[in-house]
């Protein structure tokens, strides 16, 4: 590549020459053949703020350059076909080496942005997709790199946020899609509200969305969108206060210096509600969304992650992390909001040019419910209703996603727009562990962690049936929708409203209804839903005779026995999908045991229901033919056993 007309060190001249001019004029440079001019960055909004003063020369930021993907029609194809249930590509993932190798830049090039960045005085963390390069350094060199300089500027409420006073251009030969980190202007927000005198915690939720199920979230790593921290301590006080035990929790960066905030903590506490033995990890930053997101991506062995914060500038290669999550066999859940139902044809667009969180393709959206359990959380109980803070309604500004084709307007959805929320869970009156003691919380910020460990139990159990985790899951959920399995997996909110506070043309509200609405979505989860996502199911046990009973206790052994490999020996049991035929069920007569499953079989601990175990004359089968309640983890066969 060709020197820049202007050398380093004359630029770094100029820039301190024209230090005094930049806080009232734009820094004004011309782009030679090898230096790009990026543009969007000094928007409208932020031109208009009043100057406060430069950012001091040793502050450090960490900045994401983006790069264009290869391929890009290809890429939008297969993050659709990964999740779509009819497609010969259904949940075949891509490495994220691989990913790189179809969609990232090529090798020289990446290294010649690395190289880059190391000249320029700048840290350089590489990543595995290859389309994202994220560096830090100090303000003097970051303006330095970019010919640009930053400065502080004031809000409408007075409080201050640093932007540049130009476009980035940058001496680089290879294309940049997008630099993130050069401005907050929007700060983040929680989607997280507050509730008076709660008693929902810990095992509550298990009991309504996943009862009598033993899986754990064990060998599952879930991972948190996190603009705040938490302290292990009060993590360590919630186990205690429920009876449970967590694994510490893991941060990255490694080593980052974290101040403990209640949107942290109860993100943490609630995942790990419905998923205790999984391990939580917090991916953490500040003013750089979109380094977070790369992290997560690298991160190809954590197959679920939640979000309960709301960022406003979101790029084109936000967007392109988000489906390479999907590629990638990753489940992203986005909080919908707190304020009610959405405009009615208003989408906010804060920054110019920028999407909003909620706008990505490939996340699932989580509205609010009001559980009403009974016998003091033990069961589901009834009537649970619409969360009246909870935020859904039509994003105007997003084309109708296929998996929403199949709605056809139901309850007020839209025919051309995307609906929101996608799925509920419960956000009213949840005790968490904060500060040392517990204190009572709610919001869309508590269901959506609750719907990424319900998603970790969904994955322990894929993955040890030895299938592939769901991923994206919205094109499976709206499979559901209108069919006789709907009712099976979804518990479907019909009454509440959520009316967004406003008045005038502002004012809007939602109503649950029967089926979608845009109040709760396709509803909250049943504990079969769990099977559902997961491709795995529960099969009938298949027991190889001649066995013997004495009092209705033999005890079976189990055979390791999976699909493709040879049936249970003599002796043994494993499940399989397998009928017993009619010549083996004979009702009255002692081919017939009955008795708790417990009695005849060597399971792991689990709650079981009667089931009938029979005999088989001829050839001395032991096939248990019912299953009442749920057993977990399964013995599972994805294919027949002979």
């Amino acid at each position: 590549m060709s020197q820049s007309p202007i050398p380093k060190a004359v630029r770094k001249v100029l820039a301190s020459a024209l230090f005094t001019l930049s806080l009232t004029t734009p820094l004004l440079l011309v782009a030679g053949p090898q230096v790009q001019q990026l543009k969007g960055y000094v928007t409208p909004e932020i031109a208009l703020a009043p100057l406060s003063r430069s950012v001091p020369p040793n502050t450090q930021f960490t900045l994401s350059i983006g790069l264009p993907v290869q391929h890009r029609d290809l890429l939008l194809n297969l993050a659709s076909s990964v999740s779509d249930p009819n497609s010969d590509s259904y949940r075949n993932y891509l490495t994220a080496e691989e990913f790189a190798d179809q969609f990232g830049a090529n090798p020289a090039d990446y290294q010649a942005v690395v190289d880059w960045a190391k000249a320029n005085n700048l840290t350089v963390t590489a990543h595995r997709n290859r389309f994202v390069v994220t560096v830090t350094g100090s303000a003097a060199d970051i303006e330095s790199a970019l010919n640009l300089h930053l400065n502080y500027r004031l809000r409408s409420d007075g409080t201050e946020f640093f932007a540049p006073d130009a476009d980035p251009s940058i001496d680089l030969g290879v294309p940049v899609e997008h630099i993130s980190g050069l401005e907050n202007f929007i700060p983040p927000t929680r989607a997280g509200g507050s509730g008076k005198n709660g008693n929902y915690q810990g095992a509550d939720f298990r009991n309504a969305y996943a009862p009598n199920m033993t899986l754990t979230g064990s060998g599952q790593k879930i991972g948190i969108f996190m603009l705040d921290g938490f302290a292990q301590s009060d993590i360590n006080g919630y186990a205690s206060q429920t009876n449970q035990s967590f694994l510490s929790v893991q941060v990255v960066p490694q080593g980052t210096a974290l101040t403990p905030g209640d949107e942290g903590t109860l993100d943490i506490e609630a995942s790990l509600s419905v998923a205790p033995a999984a391990q939580v990890i917090t991916f953490v930053g500040s003013s750089n969304r979109t380094a977070i997101l790369t992290n997560m991506t690298d991160r190809t062995d954590v197959k679920q992650f939640t979000s309960s914060w709301f960022w406003y500038n979101g790029s084109t290669t936000d967007t392109n992390l988000i489906l390479q999550m999907k590629i990638q066999g990753q489940t992203f859940f986005q909080a919908s909001g707190d304020g009610g139902a959405y405009q009615k044809g208003v989408w906010p667009n804060y920054i110019s040019g920028s999407l909003d969180c909620r706008q990505f393709p490939g996340i699932t959206l989580v509205g609010g419910s009001v559980l009403n359990m009974s016998s003091n959380g033990a069961a589901y109980g009834t009537l649970e209703t619409a969360w009246p803070s909870s935020s859904g309604g039509i994003e105007s500004s997003v084309s109708l996603p296929s998996f929403q084709s199949g709605l056809n307007g139901i309850n007020g959805a839209s025919k051309t727009n995307r609906n929101v929320p996608d799925v509920s869970a419960q956000a009213q009156d949840i005790i968490i562990y904060y500060k040392g003691g517990p204190i009572t919380v709610g919001g869309t910020s508590l269901a959506t962690p609750l719907w990424a460990g319900y998603m970790a139990l969904v994955n322990q159990l894929a993955a040890g049936g030895g299938v592939n985790s769901p991923g994206f899951i919205n094109p499976q959920l709206y499979a559901l929708a209108g069919t006789s399995n709907y009712a099976k997996n979804f518990h479907d909110v019909v009454s509440g409203c959520t009316p967004n506070g406003l008045s005038g043309s502002n004012a809007n509200k939602y109503c649950a209804g029967t089926g979608y609405d845009l109040a709760t979505g396709l509803g909250t989860p049943q504990h079969t839903l769990i099977y559902t996502l997961s491709g795995v199911q529960a099969y009938p046990l298949f027991c190889q005779g001649p066995l013997t009973t004495t009092n209705n206790l033999t005890t079976f052994k189990w055979a390791n026995a999976k699909a493709g490999s040879v049936p249970p020996g003599p002796g043994q049991c494993a499940w399989a999908d397998r009928t017993p035929t009619g010549t083996e069920i004979k009702s009255g007569n002692t081919n017939i045991l009955s008795g708790p499953l417990g009695q005849v079989a060597n399971l792991a601990a689990g709650k079981y229901a009667e089931v009938g175990v029979y005999n088989a004359p001829s050839n001395h089968d032991m096939v248990v033919t019912q299953i009442v309640g749920q057993v977990s983890p399964p013995f599972s066969s994805s294919a027949t056993l002979p």
